[in-house]
């Protein structure tokens, strides 16, 4: 294990006890919450509201990113980067969906407090076309440019400009992989296509469930490069009705993530996260393991930022089912 996975591991202990989730699932008061988790993080010491809690734990995910990537070198750490970079992504799509929908004023300074905020340039008078200019040295212009002079509906603009972008995460992702040996590069594109896989899978029912459109509509929306799925398969989920579609995840391995609509997005994390903890155990690949630590070391934040949201109104078994990865 190279130095790297031995700093990763020491971060493990960032990850929230059985005993802190029950603790936080069985008290419904705000502030009992903010007092167990400023113990177990005492980083949280100084904040007191939800909002500055969530920014507490987005900014540490942050710094801990940049110690791990300070051990890493050459392919490792380009891939290391660009894999996290799907939060420069979310960022991105925020600031685009703030201009198209006139709220940049509003917005402005959660954007800029933003960790990922960086290497953008985000200014309160920008429009579309400032924005995207902005990012002309960087490797998402290419993807953005063709929607400079889009004439489109508001919210189409926005879903088509974050489909370019998913899509060019992971070609990009892909790629790379390629420069990995042996099997550690068949390790890395299993991990990559499954993702890929979710998010198509997340697509297709969103889509068909929510959205009237044409199945090549559907198809053209949809990623290439998951395990298992190319595009003749691909084609064929678009092209079947919903029913079919769920019924044929839930004789795979994918069963009962679309069971509960309002929980898929929570049942797809848990898949992510048993796929992390799986190489963590497997300790087969050094840039998978800090990959799948950091990742999941997020996700759990997440979680916990979920639980202070929750009150008595909710069952004890729903209050569950928000943990995700425990």
């Amino acid at each position: 294990m190279k130095d790297v996975s031995v700093k990763a591991k020491a971060k493990m202990g960032k990850l929230p006890t059985r005993d802190l989730y029950d603790k936080l699932i069985s008290d419904t008061s705000l502030e009992n919450k903010k007092e167990l988790l400023n113990h177990k993080y005492p980083f949280l010491k100084n904040v007191n509201t939800k909002k500055e809690m969530e920014a507490g734990f987005f900014n540490n995910f942050y710094t801990e990113l940049r110690s791990i990537d300070f051990f890493l070198g050459g392919i490792e750490s380009q891939f290391f980067k660009n894999y996290f970079s799907i939060y420069e992504i979310y960022l991105i799509q925020k600031v685009i969906q703030s201009i198209v929908h006139h709220r940049l004023e509003k917005n402005i300074l959660n954007l800029l407090h933003d960790p990922f905020s960086k290497n953008l340039h985000i200014k309160i008078d920008m429009d579309l076309k400032d924005f995207i200019e902005s990012l002309s040295a960087s490797r998402y212009y290419r993807t953005l440019l063709p929607f400079v002079n889009e004439n489109m509906d508001e919210d189409a603009l926005i879903f088509l400009s974050s489909n370019a972008l998913m899509k060019f995460y992971y070609r990009d992702l892909l790629k790379l992989s390629k420069e990995f040996k042996g099997k550690e590069k068949s390790w890395i594109r299993e991990l990559l296509g499954e993702q890929i896989n979710l998010a198509n899978f997340e697509m297709v029912f969103r889509l068909k469930k929510f959205f009237n459109l044409n199945n090549n509509e559907i198809f053209n929306y949809l990623i290439e490069g998951g395990r298992g799925y190319n595009a003749k398969r691909l084609k064929e989920l678009a092209n079947i009705p919903l029913d079919d579609f769920l019924d044929r995840l839930n004789q795979s391995k994918y069963k009962g993530i679309f069971d509960r609509a309002e929980f898929s997005h929570i049942k797809i994390k848990e898949r992510m996260a048993k796929l992390y903890m799986s190489e963590i155990r497997k300790q087969r690949s050094d840039i998978l393991y800090v990959i799948s630590v950091m990742s999941l070391i997020r996700i759990h934040y997440e979680s916990l930022v979920g639980i202070l949201e929750i009150d008595e109104t909710l069952s004890m078994s729903d209050r569950y089912d928000l943990i995700i990865g425990r």
